[in-house]
């Protein structure tokens, strides 16, 4: 009897051994058809790269596909000719001898640094997705500046991007963060170049340049819903200040607002009082104040000023943009409220070809903001299927 029971039990064990042999080879066998599948066809493709991207770019996720599937990019400086100078840019490209898709990335007001981890990161990365990727570097941005002149810069790099030996000009967009965001788009709807950009990527920029300074000034972000209290960071702040200090005409009022302002020296009834009215104005707006005074203000300050704010902001003629628009927020960013990206995404809405993502788990630009697993894995899920829109251009 014993020895009927272990015969029994040992064709027990291997009826059961035989079935998961057969589940082990499905499962095999539907990963091998899936990868397949994925490498067969441009979607899938664009798939596998999206997901390596994206495994790449958020630092909590130790595992690096990209890096161990694909070459180091070429990494060189260019010069490229600017208004009055030629100005100076990094590509990274990928190791192959075909004509790749492109994009002209424009970091905006303080860039970390050429040299900076998380932007060779972020440009290795896309270079190991088949992208070729042009930088340019600002002297006036690295100094919290926000110049007119760099619109045509930019116009500038992207048509030296496009007749690049190894870029496919019918496949070429152009990018930026922040700031830079904001002058990409005002750049992609130059004629010279509107007409050949293939996407333009915009993450946390602002619409309007005037609004952007009446939130920051009064400490409000505000949209359809109405008005909600916002806490500028220091690097929106001092912007804010070094461009209306730069209004000011009268040395005193200048000397005056910088040494309170910046040099944090205390203030006084009767020094404030010495101020011109342009100065009071300057004042105000960086004292801080409500959202209707701050933009009475503004609409005070000079007409040349006032133009320049103009020049830089999408909203004059957003429209003109050809290529597909893609927008990224954070939806707590305190450096541009997201009510900006919104009011731009509004403003073409009636596109079909238009994309807007906000996210919670961003700190401004990092994907780095302590939130739930749950949030975490819906906005991992939200960044693949925007970045995938982008490759799958590409």
């Amino acid at each position: 009897m014993a020895a009927r029971l272990g015969s029994l039990g040992f064709s027990v064990e291997y009826i059961m051994f035989k079935k998961s042999l057969k589940i082990v080879r499905m499962i095999i066998f539907i990963t091998i058809l899936v990868l397949v599948i994925a490498i067969a066809t441009p979607q899938g493709r664009s798939a596998l790269k999206t997901i390596g991207f994206v495994f790449q770019v958020i630092p909590s996720i130790p595992v690096k596909p990209l890096a161990l599937f694909s070459s180091e990019p070429i990494r060189e400086e260019v010069n490229f000719p600017r208004t009055f100078t030629d100005g100076i840019a990094d590509i990274y490209r990928p190791k192959n001898d075909k004509k790749n898709a492109a994009v002209l990335l424009f970091l905006g007001v303080n860039p970390a640094g050429r040299d900076d981890s998380r932007v060779v990161d972020l440009a290795e990365s896309l270079a190991r997705t088949g992208m070729v990727v042009m930088i340019p570097w600002s002297d006036t941005m690295t100094q919290n500046r926000i110049e007119p002149d760099e619109v045509g810069n930019l116009v500038n790099a992207y048509k030296y991007l496009m007749k690049q030996e190894y870029v496919d000009a019918d496949r070429v967009g152009i990018g930026g963060f922040c700031v830079g965001a904001s002058l990409a788009a005002v750049a992609a709807q130059d004629t010279s170049i509107r007409d050949n950009i293939a996407f333009i990527n915009l993450f946390g920029g602002y619409f309007d340049a005037t609004d952007l300074m009446a939130s920051i000034s009064s400490g409000t972000r505000f949209g359809d819903y109405g008005e909600q209290p916002w806490e500028p960071s220091e690097l929106a702040t001092s912007v804010l200040r070094g461009h209306l200090i730069q209004t000011l005409t009268l040395e005193s009022d200048r000397l005056l607002i910088e040494n309170i302002f910046i040099n944090q020296e205390e203030k006084t009834a009767n020094g404030i009082e010495t101020l011109s009215e342009q100065g009071k104005r300057v004042y105000k707006l960086l004292s801080g104040t409500s959202l209707y005074e701050a933009r009475e203000l503004i609409s005070e300050l000079p007409v040349d000023f006032k133009d320049e704010m103009e020049i830089v902001s999408p909203i004059g003629n957003v429209k003109d943009i050809k290529g597909k628009i893609l927008i990224m927020h954070d939806a707590s960013d305190n450096n541009v409220p997201p009510e900006e990206s919104r009011r731009l995404f509004e403003s073409v809405s009636d596109r079909e070809d238009v994309v807007y993502t906000e996210f919670a788990f961003f700190n401004h630009m990092d994907p780095a903001r302590d939130v739930g697993p749950l949030t975490w894995v819906v906005d991992v899920y939200k960044l693949f299927m925007h970045l995938y829109n982008i490759i799958r251009i590409t």
